[in-house]
């Protein structure tokens, strides 16, 4: 049995929240270009809390290097029916349902389906390419991208050089961010290859690839299984990691809300990003001082971990549609706020403990249907077959 690591739900629920903060306090009014911002439609500004809210945004890189420790945790010995099956019932069904009620949103805000539905059916289907009905979808495309490259480890019985994958992620995803640094820099020329590779940075994890990788190495750390040459690796995904985080950190502020987020620190978001590793080490490496004592505790934080993923789905367009409404009915805007962000936590709620398994049902009852058509055929054994496994000391 898999160990459960508690802490991670409550980084989780940190990064989702950091998000939300991100867009509802600060993206949706500071932005010119957004969908958040044309639902806003410049109602309100919360000028008095941008120091607090305006690097929200890298909850997002928390989530990548999350992502990478929990698959590499929970693939470990999979069979590749099992580890597609897991991540389908797992996305697809808040997929569905935020995806709709952001589709609503969108529609009860005068914006016509004729311009909305193609949208809305790459959201659905977790489509790599934008646009999407809600921009935080751009990053579950990446994710999807990485869990494809985990899928073929399974799938060829190779997932014992999860290692090695975790270095081509790195070295690829540093390159890429040298480049993009010296480019932004005016200190290397670039050609239209490289335009070519930034087109397709994002399906292919190259941006954001160290992140992953870093996690994978976590995961083996905290299981006392780092082989001495990954540190170096470690080592070399941190400092692109902070990398690509100052690069956001200068789009945001430089370009995308430069009138809003002008004279913030950059250093800010990168000292989040290095608390929520220092807490992710801490929580993965000895698990058991993060178990809260209490049955009602322990509830509480899987409830969190619950939440996070509809909530990091559903609170950006919802949120600033219903910020929005109420400032038109004369509420104060940090009133409206408030209300706002308890709003789409409680939505969140109702559809990770209701909606969300709901949805799941169904397409539990058809995995299981194709899963028992597809055993009984010889050609297909190879779906089935367990899975080797990264050798590990311990578990912590």
């Amino acid at each position: 049995m898999q160990r459960y690591y508690f802490g991670l739900d409550g980084l989780r629920f940190f990064a989702a929240i950091a998000v939300c903060i991100f867009h509802l306090a600060f993206y949706a009014w500071a932005s010119e270009f957004s969908v958040m911002a044309d639902v806003f439609d410049h109602r309100a500004k919360f000028l008095e809390l941008v120091p607090f809210t305006w690097s929200g945004w890298v909850g997002v890189q928390i989530f990548f290097v999350i992502s990478g420790f929990v698959i590499a945790h929970s693939a470990n010995g999979a069979t590749p029916a099992s580890f597609l099956r897991g991540r389908l019932l797992r996305l697809l069904p808040a997929a569905w349902v935020c995806a709709t009620i952001t589709l609503t949103v969108r529609l009860m805000s005068g914006e016509p389906f004729s311009e909305l539905d193609d949208n809305y059916l790459r959201s659905i289907t977790l489509w790599p390419k934008g646009p999407w009905i809600g921009g935080v979808y751009w990053s579950l495309a990446i994710e999807v991208m990485f869990y494809a490259l985990i899928f073929l480890l399974l799938l060829s019985r190779n997932f014992r050089r999860l290692p090695q994958l975790a270095w081509t992620l790195a070295i690829a995803s540093a390159g890429y961010l040298l480049l993009t640094v010296l480019r932004r820099a005016d200190l290397a020329a670039t050609g239209d290859w490289f335009k070519l590779i930034e087109a397709q940075a994002e399906f292919f994890p190259l941006r954001h690839g160290v992140f992953f990788a870093l996690g994978i190495w976590l995961w083996m750390f905290s299981n006392r299984s780092l082989p001495k040459s990954a540190w170096l690796g470690m080592a070399i995904a941190a400092a692109f990691g902070f990398a690509e985080i100052g690069i956001r950190a200068w789009d945001v502020e430089g370009v995308e809300t430069a009138a809003a987020a002008a004279g913030q620190p950059l250093i800010a978001p990168m000292l989040i990003w290095l608390v929520a590793i220092g807490t992710l080490i801490a929580c993965t490496r000895w698990p058991d001082r993060f178990i809260p004592r209490s049955h009602s505790g322990r509830g509480l934080l899987k409830l969190a971990g619950k939440v996070t993923y509809p909530l990091y789905l559903v609170h950006g367009i919802v949120g600033a549609a219903v910020v929005g409404w109420l400032v038109d009915l004369r509420a104060p805007p940090y009133v409206a706020l408030l209300a706002g962000v308890t709003f789409v936590l409680a939505l969140a709620t109702v559809v990770a403990l209701f909606a969300e398994p709901l949805a799941r049902k169904p397409l539990r009852m058809l995995l299981n249907a194709a899963e028992a058509g597809a055993s009984k055929m010889k050609s297909l054994g190879f779906l089935f077959r367990q899975g080797d496994k990264v050798r590990l000391s311990g578990t912590g």
